[in-house]
């Protein structure tokens, strides 16, 4: 009686805890499965991304996309990706470090991660995002971003009214760009909207930039500048392009001088028969006076 009364006591303890582990190894509770799906859903991207599968990335992202602070429809964003895997062929990004998960609210999860990007030759590492939106039971990112980008377009004070549309690095989102000088200097800085770095602009106390249009036709619009300056008539025009991820002299300075800008002949205009050319309008002092020629210029 005694052995059968211990087998009994052993046999409900074995029970209640079977019972009581239910689940414990193999069924993860609801968080644990949200979770597992948005780090394997951040995984896929981050891999899609460095792949360039295109078909991957449309699997993923929703049919509005906040994309790097642009209101996006799902075919813009896809464009947008496709252009810029064109222009960095170079591209890879690397998530480092753990994922950061966050609910924002009801259906909104972001995710919170550093991420390393190689182009052009260069390394930097952001404090990025990804937000997905809860879509017919599946999870689509509804924006992407980092804070470096948030910060230069969270607010529109920050862009003056005489800023300059364009799309100065080509990756087919509209930038702004506007001239500051710099104190105590004897320069300037252009300055854009977006993650564009600065133009700093040499012998100058002031200017207006001008957007030149795509005058190489690599996909970028060049800028032009005649910078201000206290003595004489004759100034320099430059003319500026972003390659490879930094500013160039598209060509050497084209001298100018005042009656040219009283007769509004412009610098540069684009030779429209052969790509890559310019007109090159310059000032030159002969022994006619001051001559406006004509030659054309091939471009970087």
């Amino acid at each position: 009686m005694k052995k059968f009364v211990e087998v009994l006591f052993v046999s409900l303890c074995l029970i209640y805890l079977f019972a009581s582990c239910n689940g414990c190894g193999g069924k993860k509770t609801e968080p644990e499965k949200r979770e597992l799906s948005l780090n394997e859903l951040t995984s896929i991207w981050n891999e899609a991304n460095n792949n360039r599968d295109i078909n991957v990335l449309k699997s993923l992202y929703d049919t509005i996309v906040h994309f790097y602070q642009y209101r996006y429809t799902f075919d813009e964003c896809i464009k947008s990706k496709i252009e810029y895997f064109e222009k960095y062929p170079d591209f890879k990004q690397k998530i480092e470090g753990k994922i950061f998960i966050d609910s924002i609210k009801t259906g909104f999860v972001r995710i919170n991660f550093t991420k390393a990007v190689i182009r052009g030759g260069e390394e930097e590492k952001v404090a990025a995002y990804l937000v997905f939106r809860r879509h017919n039971e599946t999870w689509k990112i509804f924006a992407e971003s980092d804070l470096n980008t948030d910060r230069l377009l969270s607010s529109g004070a920050q862009i003056p009214g005489n800023a300059v549309e364009g799309d100065y690095n080509g990756d087919g989102i509209t930038d702004y760009m506007w001239l500051e000088t710099i104190d105590k200097t004897e320069e300037c800085k252009i300055r854009f909207s977006g993650n564009i770095a600065p133009l700093i602009v040499g012998t100058c106390l002031g200017g207006s930039p001008v957007n030149e249009g795509d005058l190489n036709d690599d996909g970028t619009d060049e800028i032009g500048l005649l910078p201000v300056w206290e003595t004489s008539c004759w100034k320099g025009y430059f003319v500026y392009t972003f390659k490879d991820n930094q500013w160039l002299e598209a060509l050497e300075p084209v001298p100018t001088h005042c009656i040219q800008w009283e007769k509004n002949i412009l610098p540069v205009v684009k030779d429209s028969t052969r790509k890559a050319y310019v007109f090159v309008n310059y000032s030159e002092l002969t022994d006619e006076g001051i001559e406006i020629k004509t030659k054309t210029v091939k471009l970087q």
